[in-house]
């Protein structure tokens, strides 16, 4: 059986190119289905059709002012803009997310510590699998 190492990981910036985003060390992705139900009187079973589905995630690791993917998505907050990411689960493998708003931006920094950063994202239209 072939198991992940994390050590693989990435998130990729890919608005107006390919830019691996530095400092990260963890992301999350939620994948989730909205259902209709379509039970009828006398059904003693609850039935449903598949309806929407919606993506969320966040990422995290250090913050580096001076990596220009980490610049990028604090100005795409920071205006409201979409951004476009992939999330590699190893070299070759990842998640493609054509279009996600990132939500909300978490920063911190500790007297004995190093500067933290987080964004929680939203996808609006597909995630697809490569």
């Amino acid at each position: 059986m072939a198991y992940l190492s994390g050590t693989a990981g990435s998130v990729v910036y890919m608005t107006g190119g390919t830019t691996r985003v530095g400092g990260l060390s963890e992301w999350t992705m939620s994948i989730s289905m909205s259902t209709v139900e379509t039970t009828s009187f006398a059904d003693q079973w609850d039935t449903a059709v598949a309806s929407t589905r919606n993506a969320s995630g966040s990422f995290t690791g250090s913050w580096d002012p001076a990596d220009t993917a980490q610049s990028n998505m604090v100005n795409a907050t920071l205006g409201g803009s979409a951004v476009a990411l992939r999330l590699y689960t190893d070299g070759t493998a990842y998640w493609n997310i054509g279009t996600a708003f990132l939500e909300s931006m978490e920063t911190s920094i500790s007297q004995k510590g190093k500067g933290e950063l987080n964004f929680n994202f939203k996808v609006s239209g597909p995630v697809t699998k490569a």
